[in-house]
């Protein structure tokens, strides 16, 4: 018979290692199987999987949807303000989910969908471009933050939120609702529907959501950050070289970004206009040609320099009547509409200035006419509205002092000669010119 000795307390110690050995292989095979990016997006639905992407849906209603980032702008500014609302909170969970990515070596950021938005008071194109350089606020700050590449954001412009205005007057109860409501769904044109919605109950309703409402769309109101797993191409094998060199190394490739960057919409026609040509169509309407030519400068385009010449000059009757002026001004303008980092659409919103003008005129009419030269200097105030694509109108008044040296004239011998009779100086302070300009939008020509 054939007797087994008890197993002694090392091989116990033994068997016991080798068993947990093969459960930790059995686990790691598991844990290498399972998805890789699962642990960067627990509890944060913001953070989202490349795999699951969804473009911009300007149907869509965001303030309802609980998942996504806000970050909230002041009236009528694009600046980022962490002490204002709730954005210190939001911009710090914003960091923490882009550096739990940036940091993870397996990983990288494929995406940041970031749509700004505007409340509706005010001009169309203004809140388009408001609500686009939020957006681009956020991603500068992010930018400052992390080394993230350009093509790595998508912005997007939503422009004035109706969408998001007509959910909330849905959602609660005032005086005017149902009409708030059918102006909304009725009228297509956003211009209109604010002037109609202003003409409610005496401004009442308007000034009802103004308070209660419009705070709620100045944001960059779609914040979602999407990535995927880094793809790594193994170096190709290395050919065995004869030769007494030494064989260039092989290095790995860096990892490929496809992802292209394909805003809905973008201000890029906005950064091409070269200089601007206008006409006073007052002075047309009085028979005086005229043109401006203007040009803007400085980092955020609040100067601009502006040269004009108008030039009626006609004689008729033989002469006895003439209608000729030349006159050659410069004027330098300081813009008050805020420019944004990005370049944008230029010679819009409100505007001073100082110019200076000279030139000649002779004014005659049947037995009387005077000659002379003048000088002008003087301060401009005004407004520039953008009407078409390429098109500005703008507004503007002048006031200022002129004068000058003159001669005067009379008719003798049936009024067939004019004779000097004598010489005057001409002083004179008050308005001097009242401008309703069409302003063209020249752009640059690039090579291709």
């Amino acid at each position: 018979m054939i007797k087994f000795k008890p197993v002694s307390g090392g091989m116990k110690f033994l068997t016991t290692v080798l068993s947990m050995l093969s459960f930790l292989s059995v686990l790691a095979q598991q844990t290498v199987t399972a998805p890789l990016t699962n642990h960067v997006a627990d509890n944060e639905p913001a953070l989202v999987s490349y795999a699951s992407y969804t473009p911009y849906d300007s149907t869509q209603v965001l303030r309802k949807d609980s998942t996504l980032l806000y970050v909230n702008f002041e009236h009528n500014k694009s600046e980022i303000n962490p002490d204002f609302l709730n954005n210190a909170a939001t911009l710090e969970r914003m960091e923490e989910m882009v550096g739990r990515i940036v940091n993870d070596s397996i990983l990288r950021v494929r995406d940041i969908l970031i749509i700004g938005m505007a409340s509706i008071e005010g001009s169309y194109d203004y809140n388009r471009q408001l609500a686009y350089d939020r957006a681009l606020a956020v991603k500068n700050y992010l930018q400052q933050r992390f080394p993230l590449a350009d093509d790595v954001f998508e912005l997007v412009s939503a422009g004035e939120a109706w969408s998001e205005l007509r959910s909330q007057v849905e959602d609660h109860e005032f005086e005017g609702k149902q009409q708030v409501l059918n102006i909304i769904d009725k009228v297509s044109n956003p211009w209109l529907r604010e002037f109609r919605i202003r003409e409610l109950n005496n401004g009442e309703v308007y000034k009802y959501l103004f308070d209660h409402h419009f705070a709620d769309q100045r944001t960059a109101g779609y914040i979602r950050i999407y990535y995927d797993q880094v793809e790594r191409q193994a170096p190709e094998p290395q050919q065995e070289v004869v030769s007494a060199e030494e064989p260039a190394p092989v290095l790995e490739p860096a990892p490929q970004y496809a992802q292209e960057y394909q805003p809905v919409y973008n201000m890029e026609d906005d950064r091409r206009w070269w200089i601007a040509v206008k006409t006073n169509l007052l002075f047309d309407a009085a028979l005086a040609p005229n043109i401006e030519v203007e040009r803007w400068f400085g980092k955020n385009r609040r100067f601009s320099v502006m040269a004009e010449v108008w030039f009626p000059w006609y004689v008729w009757r033989h002469n006895s009547n003439a209608y000729e002026i030349l006159t050659i001004g410069l004027e330098g303008r300081y813009w008050f509409n805020p420019s944004k980092k990005r370049p944008n659409r230029p010679l819009t919103g409100l505007f001073a200035g100082v110019y200076a003008a000279g030139g000649k005129y002779d004014i005659e009419w049947k037995s009387e006419g005077d000659q002379g030269e003048f000088t002008s200097l003087g301060a401009t105030i005004g407004y520039a509205w953008r009407i078409g694509r390429n098109l500005n109108l703008e507004a503007s008044a002048s006031a200022g002092w002129v004068a000058g040296p003159y001669r005067h004239y009379e008719g003798r011998f049936d009024d067939t000669h004019l004779i000097w009779q004598r010489n005057g100086h001409l002083s004179y302070f008050g308005p001097t010119k009242l401008k309703l300009s069409l302003v063209w939008l020249l752009k640059e020509r690039r090579s291709k």
